[in-house]
């Protein structure tokens, strides 16, 4: 048996085994190995930590004077209440013969928010509550059957460990206390490793089967624990394994992170593992130099595609430039922006819940950008989060900077490694915005990935109205019942779209790549290009005037026999959801309170018919999990033919608008076999304008006749204004408007041009 194939077959055994892990886990994790003395020395220049002055881990001494000037001062002042009700809280009880991690992250919050208070303004009864709570945390982990412990470590370990520093810079500990403390946390440390890293049934299921935010996440309550104590016999191991994870997800061998910043996961796990790492990444800036030496330990390495090329060297030494001084790095936050939909929460994208970024503010402190306040600040459903995900708040007491906010520099953005295109009007919560997905390899080869390749999601003037249909799993040993292609706006065949997901390593889907993008003030461009049954869809998306967006799929097929062709469009509308929609033919109208949608679909082989498929409650294609289960409408434009060109407008319209924002006016042109034709008429203060969008199949004339206007082409799309103020072609080389050459001589796959 092969090395990956033995990998393959004790993943699946991982995977049936996974129910009864909660009950084998205290069985399977050693025994733990006897506490050494705290005292013992270890070398500088392995672990790159020494004992110095207190606090060292969350702030430094300087900081101090930090906090208590922003106590008073928005947005902190709004922080700092949140941390005081921390500190005000009363944490549940200790059962007996339990080791529960929600109950003592309880603990340690509260632990650790009176420490601050102690430390920052001299309150001795807040450190008298914080010395209690941290002096009552347990070592009995084996009494803990929590299968995703090593997920749930980070909010018992890190809190804990940081009150035990920050009452160590304070009077009012001793060091009989402190020591007691530090054993505790040690030892519970201790036995995580052992369930984790050094048992193979534990470390197999949770860290080498994801290579995702579960390694990050245990790395970094393990390394923090290291950095508080130096002196520790076991740090040096514990930090060069979190070390090492850092270095090679967070870096470039890992596959996690894309070269244009887009991580594989996606932006939902992506905020759930940053929040656990910046902690960590923060106080490794402060306490291990850059050229430390660290060790690469290979134990959690996965061998399997697209892992397969990690090339882990056991013990082989590295220096690693911490991430958070990483350009590649932190251009995910970029990304993570970028995919920002108008109401500030994250694009629902594999995975997903309602999510933002927490931590990325923290960045500013070290040179981020100013937009990364903004972001943090003007989010409509979670204004200055401090702990969506974990307990960040006494960092951004201390790392925001002062910079003034502002939007980021950039409106649309392409990043074709991780395989998405975004499409924004602005900034705004009203603004339009429209994200196309088409990933492959390492970006689509993840645990959380869906088969959406060529799929798309639309927001606008305040509502979603196409969505995404989130993260519906109500099964915990299968994936989610919205993985698959007839949960995602992608064209079907006969039904069927791309391969379905397996399980763990069983990636199914297909490849798909983001092409030819443009960008540009007029019209902005990005083709994702995707095949299956047969068939290879090439989806273009136009967004044009910042107003309105044209989706032009050319297809191919190796069948020569009509099928059916689906068109699938997930509204957000209907059932459980609010709004309403109507179908009348190949037109499809969404509204909803703030905001609607027009759709006008036609194809190269005539008019499809919107057919929506049947409804069976909290089953695909309806179900969907974003902020909550639920069943939407659905409906399929829906042809047969042999190779369907689809050629569909989407004007979106704010409800009660009847001028700029009001609906657009979208007119099918006669164009004769094997093409077809929009007009598309709306104004833009108050000027009005009038646009043509022609797609063309092999075969099809080259000239289109359209109020009174002769538009010539040998493209296969065309995009043009009829006052020839701009025009676009893919897959040809001119088009001429009333005889004057808009476009002339282009060898590429796309051209956009303005005049």
């Amino acid at each position: 048996m092969t090395g990956h194939a033995h990998t393959r077959l004790t993943w699946r055994l991982a995977l049936l085994l996974g129910l009864t892990f909660a009950l084998l886990a205290s069985c399977t994790t050693p025994a733990a190995a006897p506490t050494s003395d705290a005292d013992a020395a270890v070398e500088t220049d392995t672990t790159g930590v020494s004992p110095s002055s207190h606090p060292r881990l969350m702030y430094a001494p300087e900081h101090k004077a930090i906090l208590v000037a922003r106590e008073h001062v928005a947005p902190f002042d709004a922080v700092w209440t949140r941390l005081r009700a921390q500190a005000a809280a009363i944490p549940a009880a200790v059962a007996p013969k339990t080791w529960d991690a929600g109950v003592w992250s309880q603990y340690a919050s509260a632990a650790q928010a009176n420490a601050i208070l102690a430390w920052a303004f001299d309150d001795a009864a807040a450190a008298a509550k914080s010395k209690q709570l941290l002096l009552a945390f347990q070592d009995n982990l084996e009494d803990n059957n929590d299968g995703d412990l090593d997920i749930h470590m980070q909010s018992v370990l890190l809190p804990f460990a940081s009150t035990w520093d920050l009452l160590l810079a304070t009077p009012w500990i001793t060091a009989a206390e402190a020591k007691q403390a530090q054993t505790v946390i040690a030892s519970v440390t201790r036995k995580f490793v052992a369930r984790y890293l050094d048992d193979s049934f534990g470390r197999m299921f949770s860290l080498v089967v994801t290579q995702n935010n579960h390694p990050l996440r245990a790395a970094s309550a393990i390394g923090y624990v290291a950095l508080a104590f130096p002196d520790d016999p076991d740090a040096p191991r514990w930090l060069d394994w979190a070390t090492d994870q850092m270095d090679y997800l967070l870096g470039p061998k890992g596959h996690y992170v894309q070269s244009d910043g887009g991580v594989s996961e996606g932006p939902f796990y992506f905020s759930f593992g940053f929040a656990a790492v910046a902690p960590f990444l923060l106080a490794l800036d402060r306490n291990s130099p850059a050229n430390v030496v660290h060790h690469h330990m290979c134990l959690t390495r996965n061998d399997v595609d697209p892992w397969d090329d990690n090339g882990c060297v056991e013990g082989e030494p590295f220096t690693m430039v911490n991430p958070l001084r990483d350009p590649t790095f932190l251009s995910t936050l970029d990304w993570s922006v970028s995919l920002r939909r108008p109401s500030g929460l994250r694009a629902v994208l594999n995975d997903t819940h309602m999510a933002v970024t927490d931590g990325a503010a923290l960045t500013t402190s070290l040179g981020g950008g100013s937009y990364l306040i903004w972001d943090w600040g003007t989010n409509a459903v979670l204004p200055f989060d401090t702990q969506k995900f974990d307990n960040l708040t006494p960092w951004y007491l201390a790392y925001v900077s002062d910079a003034v906010p502002q939007p980021p520099p950039w409106r649309n953005r392409f990043f074709p490694a991780a395989g998405h295109a975004v499409f924004r009007s602005g900034w705004g919560t009203e603004d339009l915005w429209l994200l196309l997905v088409a990933d492959h390899g390492p970006a689509r080869k993840t645990l959380h990935n869906h088969a959406d390749g060529a799929s798309f999601a639309l927001s606008a003037y305040g509502e979603d109205l196409l969505i995404d249909t989130g993260y519906y799993k109500p099964d915990s040993m299968n994936n989610p019942l919205t993985t698959d292609s007839p949960s995602h706006n992608v064209i079907l065949v006969e039904g069927v779209g791309a391969p379905k997901r397996g399980l763990l390593d069983t990636w199914g889907d297909t490849d798909a790549f983001l092409e030819n993008t443009v960008d540009g003030e007029a019209v902005a461009w990005a083709e994702g290009r995707v095949a299956y049954e047969k068939a290879e869809i090439r989806r273009g998306v136009a967004f044009v005037r910042k107003r309105y967006f044209v989706v032009a799929d050319r297809i191919s097929s190796e069948v020569t026999t009509p099928r059916t062709f689906q068109w699938r469009a997930h509204l957000w509308a209907g059932f459980d959801v609010g709004g309403t929609y109507a179908i009348q033919g190949s037109h499809l109208t969404v509204d909803r309170p703030l905001a609607g949608l027009a759709i006008a679909a036609t194809t190269t082989e005539g008019a499809p018919t919107f057919i929506e498929p049947p409804f069976k409650a909290l089953q695909p294609p309806h179900v969907h999990d974003i902020d909550g289960s639920g069943n939407h409408a659905v409906a399929d434009a829906t042809i047969s033919a042999i190779a369907p060109g689809f050629l569909v407008v989407l004007a979106p319209y704010k409800a009660g608008a009847t001028s700029d924002d009001g609906p657009l006016t979208v007119t099918t042109v006669a164009t004769g076999a094997a093409s077809c034709a929009w007009t598309i008429a709306g104004t833009t203060a108050g000027t009005a304008w009038h646009d043509v969008a022609w797609l063309r199949n092999a075969g099809a004339a080259t000239q289109l006749t359209v109020s009174g206007h002769t538009v010539e082409t040998d493209a296969a799309f065309v995009l043009l204004s009829q006052g020839g103020d701009y025009a676009l072609v893919a897959g040809g080389t001119h088009v001429s408007l009333d005889g004057v050459a808009l476009v002339t001589g282009n060898t590429a796959p796309v051209a956009v041009v303005a005049h």
